[in-house]
């Protein structure tokens, strides 16, 4: 791919979720832009899988509501790069000419303080402005984080969990005779009752054996987890 624009902001991260961290980040690059677009780059499947790295990938979002969030909050564009073993062996100058300069012409690069990429996570917020970039290093939203939202879904606190997101936990499958599939690796509560909404109606949703229980016609279904009922 080629921008079809002289220049851009970029935003980089995995952004599951799409949690109050990432909205700060997100709004720190549209700030930082001015007028430019502002591009986000995202990679799937999440870096850490294909990587091996024994790290609780579960998702919390699918790449099509990263987008829809991320538009909402006032993103140009979303990239989804495919996360491989050969682009993770790309060294963070290859990364820096081939992505941010030659596809996106990346003027300026807002990422997490903690940012790294690259070959071996070899690369910096330092590195990018070695490399020519205009780079803006963004300190972290404190207790907002990917992996603090995982953790509070998988132990079914929901509502803080829906704190750190800045909304209710969302899972997306598909419901069949009061059961809603999702797909493998989707961030679900621990088993238990919990109150919520079926495609936006109120409802009592039952989660056992790594499905949801509800009631309703069949068909694609987009739950949202509020509270916590009782154990099962």
């Amino acid at each position: 791919m080629c921008a079809n624009w002289p220049e851009c902001v970029v935003t980089i991260g995995v952004f599951d979720g799409v949690h109050r961290g990432h909205a700060h980040l997100i709004a720190t690059a549209r700030e930082v832009a001015g007028e430019r677009p502002v591009v986000l780059v995202t990679f799937d499947p999440h870096p850490a899988l294909v990587l091996g790295l024994p790290r609780d990938t579960s998702a919390l979002s699918t790449v099509d509501r990263r987008a829809e969030l991320g538009h909402s909050l006032g993103v140009d564009a979303i990239l989804v790069l495919p996360f491989t073993l050969r682009f993770a062996s790309l060294s963070p100058a290859d990364f820096v000419a081939q992505v941010l300069v030659d596809a996106l012409h990346a003027s300026a690069v807002v990422v997490g303080a903690n940012f790294t990429f690259g070959h071996r996570g070899a690369g910096t917020v330092e590195t990018l402005r070695e490399l020519g970039l205009t780079a803006y290093g963004v300190d972290l939203v404190d207790g907002c984080s990917s992996t603090r939202v995982r953790e509070l879904v998988r132990g079914g606190d929901v509502r803080a969990a829906a704190a750190v997101l800045g909304r209710p936990h969302r899972v997306e499958g598909m419901l069949r005779d009061g059961v809603v599939s999702v797909p493998p690796g989707t961030a679900l509560p621990l088993d238990g009752k919990y109150l919520g909404t079926v495609r936006g109606r109120l409802a009592e949703l039952i989660v056992a054996g790594g499905a949801v229980h509800v009631s309703g016609q069949n068909g694609a279904a987009v739950l949202e987890f509020t509270d916590r009922l009782e154990p099962q």
